[in-house]
């Protein structure tokens, strides 16, 4: 028995994430709201491997989207350092409406008349698959700065560490290398929340992504504990189906994570349908690997929780995971 397992809500996936995911599962599917992985080697590595099912968005589908960005961006910069009179145009016209385009802002600039021609919200295509891209793709540059500033911030530790330890006269550096990726990560569902959801399963279910494969449901994974947390608070009835708060799994390098992941994805198939004996049937790590994560698996029903998913069935699985 194999598995659909959907990574959301997020469109930009940090190495933390990548790394999470594929230590429990073999594959998994992903909207990244881009044409391609062209400039990103990793993701179109393992993309050739199969590991990684994207759903690209079609050129047709970006150009609108990516106009406005741009143009969202450009604004920015003219109104940088000048944030009272940012604010009292925001006020009046709220961003990512015709109103406050580029063209428009740059024409009230230079008091210029307002050129309908070069009005963006006149392009074709689906507005509402648009309206959701557009705020994909502003929380993706979102994340993919906080991860870079993340990044950033822990050489500059690692690398006061390696200096002080060289100043003390120690062999090996204060904090340890071994544990280092799987210290505690920023959360990245931190910020509107339902809103990721709601854009994500809109752009999901517009390309069917969302529709069982082969018979079996989706599975929706996230390593945010936000995200579970928003989720459980919204809806109306919980069945925790899984909770480990630490259980050991293989390293990406072990020959016998192949295996485990298969009996893991069967177990926790079987659990969500009903049919699997919890904690019994677990596959248990034998050998060497130390690494631990912890799971958690709920299924969500009630309240408006299949249409801020676009998801019919009566209930819906999340599933929870992280290195610990």
């Amino acid at each position: 028995m194999t598995g659909q397992f959907l990574f959301f809500p997020f469109t930009h996936i940090t190495r933390n994430q990548l790394d999470t995911i594929l230590t429990f599962f073999p594959s998994f599917q992903y909207f990244p709201a881009r044409m391609d992985f062209n400039h990103h080697q990793k993701l179109q590595e393992l993309f050739e491997q199969g590991k990684i099912n994207p759903l690209f968005s079609s050129p047709e589908e970006l150009v609108a989207v990516e106009q406005k960005v741009r143009q969202y961006l450009e604004w920015g910069r003219i109104h940088k350092g000048n944030e009272v009179n940012l604010k009292s145009l925001l006020k009046d016209n709220p961003y990512f409406t015709s109103d406050s385009d580029m063209t428009v802002i740059k024409s009230q600039i230079k008091g210029i008349k307002e050129d309908k021609g070069n009005d963006i919200a006149s392009l074709p295509g689906d507005p509402v698959l648009e309206h959701n891209l557009l705020f994909l793709k502003m929380a993706q540059l979102c994340d993919e700065q906080n991860e870079r500033i993340d990044l950033q911030l822990k050489e500059l530790d690692k690398s006061r560490d390696n200096l002080i330890s060289a100043l003390r006269g120690l062999d090996s550096p204060l904090s340890d290398d071994k544990n280092s990726k799987t210290q505690d990560y920023k959360d990245s569902g931190l910020m509107m929340i339902r809103e990721r959801i709601y854009a994500w399963s809109g752009c999901m279910a517009q390309k069917d992504g969302l529709k069982h494969k082969e018979g079996l449901r989706p599975l929706f994974v996230t390593t945010s504990k936000a995200v579970f947390d928003c989720i459980e608070s919204h809806c109306q009835k919980v069945v925790n189906a899984l909770d480990i708060d630490k259980i050991k799994v293989h390293e990406n390098e072990c020959e016998n994570k192949n295996e485990w992941q298969h009996h893991f994805c069967d177990y926790l198939m079987r659990v969500i349908q009903g049919t699997g004996i919890r904690g019994n049937e677990m596959p248990k790590v034998n050998d060497g690997c130390s690494l631990s994560g912890q799971i958690k698996l709920s299924l969500f029903s009630g309240n408006d929780i299949n249409k801020l998913f676009n998801y019919s069935e009566k209930q819906i699985p999340v599933c929870l995971i992280k290195l610990k």
